[in-house]
């Protein structure tokens, strides 16, 4: 019923006969338990999913699923109405009596694919492993709860001496894995991945969707941000709640204690201290916090040192665990980040946080906003003029002249230039002020010169209303040889330390070399991000293969202020 469009209107009749009780009568109940006898298990996966939506949001459905169950006939027809009915009964927040219901549909056609998913849960959570293993063996399509699963089974397995075909130690005269083994609960942590799914899959149900959904909506990018996202919406969105209240009683007194302590972690940006391929990550929470040693083999394989990540790194009572999903957080916005969760925002402003930027604006070193500029001029004594103008300019090449301007740092500003093709001479520049100037240069000394073609793009899309980043964009090189030019870069790089360390505004009110010698914790914490900042772009300039002339070294900086690295 959800293959195409013309199924996908059949369901939405299906949907309201069913929820409209003068409807469901005579020939149209005849005609809804057709169709759900008919329809496929996806497409009574996504009507019952509706159900669920429904009484979720207060309908009430009573009648119309009484008048179902009574004149349901085949195993289709009962197995649909009994899903159907779970989902109801779900949605309204009685799980014990959606499990009962999903029972009697397993009854009746053992193969439903959504009721063995549903089946699978509600075992889980109860802690009947085996059944949510049975379950899920019969399913065709793969369970969020199998990892998890997985590992609290293994864990029984080992919980005691006895073999799994030995007799029971309880006198029952059967097998220990068909009597107490089942009862036998493993260890907290092996329980914990399951757990965490158990909430997942909670939160990825019809009702928990239409709270994610408009999340991943703001963020534009389900691939990337959906896993963060349903962590956002089961803690700080309040789906935890719901499924505490719904299944809490199942769950073992140390599972709801681990759960509560969950929801005390706070969405918090962490920083990479040390990465050991294939082996673990060393965090910290910003700005300050202690190292967390998180034991995870793929979660090492994904991350580079001083990476930053958003969300909420959990815990199973005995080491951390990347159970929920963190999402890499850009180090330029690193302070914006921290801002808005020192403000204990809600899951909407987050996921605005996530959205794409507003286009990073290029201005050049005037504060010009960058444009690609260029007009050319027929000049009637090609010559003359360009002799004339290498008296003003720079030659650059045969047929080239360029306006430069040196700095007081050892760098040659490009600012422009002219380049001649016969007659014809083209002049570039990088903002229209830069442009007009070489403009009236030309004129000056060749005051015939006719305009033949004109073009200036501004080359940053409009931001909108949106406040954005700007990016200085110049184009600066070195005199000299090339011996020369590596002992410049290396001046350049002392010269933009030493103007930085006491460069007031950059930790707060504060130079770097203030912050350093202030006593309040926080200042010093900012700097030492800061300088970790500073780092991190260097990494990513060295792992780029791009040259590193004229950056900041942060060992020499950390060295100056007397600041030591952080522990890796």
């Amino acid at each position: 019923m959800v293959a195409d469009d013309e199924a996908l209107i059949d369901v939405e009749t299906v949907l309201t006969m069913i929820t409209d009780a003068p409807a469901l009568e005579g020939d149209n109940l005849r005609f809804v338990l057709d169709a759900l006898a008919s329809a496929t298990d996806s497409a009574l996966d996504f009507l019952s999913g509706r159900i669920e939506c429904h009484t979720a949001q207060g309908g009430v459905l009573e009648a119309q699923l009484a008048a179902l169950r009574a004149q349901a006939r085949n195993r289709e027809e009962k197995a649909a109405v009994a899903l159907v009915a779970a989902r109801a009964a779900e949605g309204s927040g009685d799980s014990a009596t959606a499990r009962d219901l999903i029972n009697e549909a397993l009854t009746v056609r053992p193969g439903l694919e959504p009721a063995l998913h549903d089946g699978a849960q509600y075992a889980a959570a109860r802690g009947d492993y085996a059944t949510a293993d049975r379950y899920l063996r019969r399913a065709e399509q793969p369970s969020p709860l199998r990892p998890g699963l997985s590992e609290a089974i293994a864990a029984t397995d080992h919980a005691s001496d006895l073999g799994r075909n030995s007799p029971c130690p309880c006198g029952s005269g059967r097998k220990f894995k068909a009597c107490c083994l089942r009862d036998a609960l493993p260890p907290l942590h092996a329980r914990a991945q399951l757990i965490y799914a158990l909430l997942g899959t909670y939160a990825e149900r019809a009702p928990g969707l239409e709270v994610i959904m408009p999340l991943i909506e703001r963020t534009g990018n389900p691939a990337q941000y959906a896993m963060f996202l349903l962590d956002l919406a089961l803690f700080p969105g309040g789906l935890v709640d719901k499924f505490l209240a719904a299944r809490g009683h199942w769950l073992h007194p140390d599972e709801r204690e681990l759960i509560e302590d969950w929801r005390r972690v706070p969405v918090t940006l962490y920083e990479a201290v040390e990465v050991q391929r294939d082996a673990g990550v060393t965090l910290r929470a910003l700005p300050d916090g202690e190292p967390i040693q998180v034991a995870d083999t793929l979660f090492s394989q994904s991350v580079q040192r001083l990476d930053l990540l958003c969300g909420r790194v959990l815990h199973d009572r005995s080491a951390p665990r990347m159970l929920a999903a963190t999402v890499p957080i850009p180090r330029q916005r690193r302070r914006e980040l921290a801002d808005l969760l020192a403000s204990d925002p809600p899951p909407e402003k987050i996921a605005d946080f996530l959205a794409p930027e507003p286009p990073v604006q290029l201005r050049n070193s005037d504060g010009d906003d960058v444009y690609d500029c260029r007009v050319v001029y027929r000049v009637p004594d090609p010559q003359h003029g360009f002799d004339q103008l290498t008296d003003r300019l720079t030659r650059a090449g045969e047929d080239v002249l360029a306006w430069h301007r040196h700095q007081l740092d050892g760098r040659v500003l490009n600012l422009g230039v002219i380049e001649r093709a016969g007659a014809q001479f083209t002049v570039i520049a990088n903002s229209p002020a830069r442009l007009a100037h070489l403009e009236a240069l030309l004129l000056e000394v060749a005051p015939d010169a006719l305009e033949q073609q004109r073009h200036a793009e501004r080359l940053s899309p409009d931001p909108g209303d949106r406040e954005a980043r700007t990016l200085i964009l110049d184009s600066y090189f070195l005199d000299g040889t090339a011996a020369e030019q590596g002992e410049a870069a290396d001046q350049l790089s002392r010269d933009a330390e030493a103007s930085w360390l006491d460069t007031e505004g950059i930790i707060g009110d504060l130079s770097p070399r203030q912050a350093a010698a202030s006593s309040n914790t926080a200042v010093r914490a900012e700097l030492r991000s800061t300088i970790d900042d500073i780092e991190s772009i260097l990494l990513q300039t060295q792992r780029a293969g791009q040259p590193t002339a004229g950056l900041m070294s942060p060992h020499q900086l950390r060295e100056t202020l007397g600041l030591e690295k952080h522990t890796r």
